[in-house]
């Protein structure tokens, strides 16, 4: 049959609407693929954090894979105990900005990323967040996450600016 390449992607519900189910045009973009996030476990003794590099995305449209950036991503989430079948959330982040600005953030040089994904959360939720809050809560890397056993999963999942999502499961050895 010779080699072929199997792909994992979600598809939202809205394709079966019966008006979807007929093969649309490479041009409407109905779905994403997504590859897996690139993210970094950093162990310190008894304890780890996650670190995201960034993730992989497929564009339908021009037949390629993108790389996004983590300056990319909207937020993220991480469980800290991971079940293998309820994600339930322990810690959330923020990213985003201006890719420049957000390397600036990452280099202490600059708030302007942070400040501006600040007020795009508080828009969003309709609320005020301390600044003092919002620094713990915007960034690349969790609080540390501490090994209660051997062979522990941590879920991470992400929510990229343009409304992609992809979860990725780690194994603590």
């Amino acid at each position: 049959m010779g080699t072929f390449e199997v792909t994992k992607c979600r598809i939202h519900d809205d394709l079966l609407q019966e008006g979807l189910k007929k093969k649309p045009a490479k041009s409407a973009a109905s779905f994403v693929t997504i590859g897996e996030p690139d993210i970094d476990l950093i162990k310190n003794g008894k304890e780890v954090s996650v670190e995201i590099k960034g993730l992989d995305i497929y564009d339908p449209i021009k037949d390629e894979v993108k790389a996004r950036n983590v300056s990319d991503i909207a937020y993220w989430m991480v469980d800290d105990d991971y079940d293998g079948s309820n994600f339930v959330v322990k810690q959330v982040f923020f990213c985003g900005g201006e890719k420049d600005e957000f390397n600036k953030w990452k280099k202490g040089l600059d708030n302007l990323a942070k400040d501006s994904a600040k007020k795009k959360v508080e828009k969003t939720l309709k609320i005020e967040i301390d600044d003092e809050a919002f620094d713990r809560l915007y960034g690349h890397i969790s609080h540390p996450i501490e090994i209660k056993k051997k062979g522990q999963k941590i879920a991470v999942r992400i929510i990229s600016q343009f409304g992609e999502e992809c979860t990725k499961v780690l194994e603590v050895k």
